[in-house]
């Protein structure tokens, strides 16, 4: 019981660390909260209901889309909303956002409807192995989420744009100075953000049901692991989103309807012993 709990907490914590990565990046770069983030999940949910549920197109057609579409969504807002705004505050650029999560909410909504809808995972199926039981479906969840932080990874830490990013989220002035050319690298981390999210709600559809608001309770998720890894803190996310899913898997075994007490009641205990978080700096 113990081991099967564990691979769903695995499966669970990459996609809050898909999640989280894409926040960690924005926030990092624009230091504004997007509140729509939640609703690029729900877009690449809607991409695989489609692509796999209705169309019956190949899977690996799937990502594909996802990612394409949540992407140019992702370069709408930055020259839509967040370029127009850059200027004005934080605030009224976070409620900017809020007020696009709205509008696209609501739009999925008269589109799509409100009831939830399945996806066919990529493998079905139990597997016994001794005397655990695994499921099948939670097999390409691990893998495609291990497989997208590595690429992150090696892109933020082996390329040039990855330099670039990271040198920007240090300091956006002395970036500029060195001649980077600052808006073409913010359209960059929305695609990169962008491809974070869509991941995210490829390997969600599968296990959960797709709907207009399958983002929100992610979304309020994904600011936590941000706030308890550290602002701005890609492995702080990291660290975060897998502490969260073992926490919360274990208490959605145990605890419940209690789960989101015990997993939140363990993110302030972190929070006060460490206010920057994990891996904060300030």
């Amino acid at each position: 019981m113990l081991i099967q709990i564990l691979v769903n907490a695995i499966s669970l914590s990459l996609i809050y660390v898909l999640f989280s990565l894409g926040l960690t990046l924005i926030m990092g770069i624009f230091d504004i909260c997007n509140f729509a983030y939640g609703e690029f999940v729900m877009a690449a949910g809607f991409v695989t209901y489609f692509v796999v549920g209705k169309w019956g197109l190949p899977y690996i057609v799937e990502p594909l889309a996802a990612m394409l579409l949540v992407s140019l969504l992702g370069i709408i807002f930055e020259k839509g909303i967040f370029n127009p705004m850059r200027n004005r505050g934080g605030l009224e650029s976070a409620l900017a956002t809020f007020g696009a999560s709205g509008v696209l909410q609501t739009g999925a909504l008269i589109l799509f409807g409100g009831m939830p809808k399945g996806v066919p995972p990529l493998m079905s199926g139990q597997e016994k192995i001794g005397s655990i039981y695994f499921s099948l479906d939670r097999i390409p969840v691990i893998v495609g989420g291990l497989l997208m932080i590595s690429l992150l990874f090696l892109f933020v830490q082996r390329t040039k744009l990855g330099l670039a990013i990271r040198v920007l989220q240090q300091d956006q002035e002395a970036g500029a100075l060195q001649g980077m050319n600052i808006s073409n690298i913010r359209i960059v981390v929305w695609i990169v953000a962008g491809c974070l999210a869509a991941a995210a709600g490829v390997l969600l559809a599968p296990i959960a049901y797709v709907d207009p608001f399958m983002g929100s309770g992610l979304l309020l998720k994904g600011f936590a692991v941000v706030i308890m890894g550290g602002l701005g803190s890609i492995p702080g996310a990291l660290i975060g989103g897998f502490t969260l899913g073992i926490v919360d898997s274990f208490g959605m075994t145990y605890l419940g309807t209690y789960s989101y007490m015990f997993a939140f009641g363990f993110i302030m205990l972190v929070l006060l012993i460490r206010p920057q978080g994990l891996l904060g700096k300030r």
